[in-house]
């Protein structure tokens, strides 16, 4: 019932700021549960496609979808997840699990960290969407975003953290739509991102049928919840309360 919870609460806050499921919901599931942090993160990812689908549905009613600029992002995340995952086969090679739990634990953390302290500044800097922001090419900034994507992509697939708070970062920084817009977008993104890198971490084995089932149960309605809501609450009114909960739980997987 707490693992729902839980979910149903971070599933609005993904529909509502494309931010929840890795940054929030993984380092709790690693707090109140006994698995190990590889299957967290593995059955994370995968509820999390099954979550960002219902959002991305509930944002294109709105019109909150920009389909040219999640390419340019994707395009960059399939191999940075690939990356990713290989790069966590190559350290199960020479690292116990507990050690590798440790390093994803410690990895975790320190991102919490860094979100923390760069939301309350670029969360802020929203601006309205210029005309020629419709027709991205490579040399309009294209390139620049699959750069983004290849390491959010990577990031995703190491600790499933990135696809919300990271490139909403990035995406604030780099592209001046209105934020409905990179919050449907960066869900997109997030779609194609998690259920790769789902896919990959459940043919490694790091996946529970019972805990994925609990997250879906809870995710789904509340991100269906959360993007109608994307309208009517200002964005502004949670970016302080959302760098305050990084910060804390990016300390307490340090220091715990």
């Amino acid at each position: 019932m707490l693992i729902t919870l839980l979910a149903f609460i971070t599933g609005i806050l993904v529909g509502l700021t494309g931010t929840g499921a890795g940054v929030i919901l993984t380092p709790l599931l690693l707090l109140v549960t006994p698995f190990s942090a590889l299957t967290v993160i593995g059955t994370d990812l995968m509820s999390g496609a099954f979550t960002k689908l219902a959002g991305v549905v509930e944002h294109r009613k709105l019109g909150q979808v920009r389909w040219n600029l999640a390419g340019y992002l994707l395009a960059g995340s399939i191999p940075g997840s690939v990356a990713g995952i290989l790069f966590i086969h190559t350290l199960k090679g020479w690292m116990s699990e507990a050690e590798l739990d440790h390093a994803l634990k410690v990895l975790l953390g320190l991102t919490l960290f860094g979100v923390s302290f760069f939301m309350p500044f670029l969360r802020g800097r929203q601006q309205a969407a210029p005309a020629e922001c419709s027709d991205i090419s490579l040399r309009n900034g294209g390139l620049k975003l699959s750069a983004v994507g290849t390491i959010v992509g990577f990031l995703v697939s190491m600790t499933s953290v990135g696809s919300g708070s990271l490139l909403m970062i990035s995406l604030l920084v780099l592209v001046p739509l209105p934020l409905g817009s990179l919050v449907g977008t960066d869900i997109l993104f997030g779609l194609v991102t998690t259920a790769l890198a789902g896919l990959l971490h459940w043919e490694m084995g790091n996946f529970n049928a019972n805990l994925f089932l609990l997250l879906v149960a809870g995710e789904v309605p509340g991100v269906i919840i959360g993007s109608r809501l994307t309208r009517r609450i200002p964005e502004r009114y949670i970016t302080w309360l959302f760098s305050i909960l990084y910060f804390s739980l990016g300390a307490r997987l340090l220091v715990g």
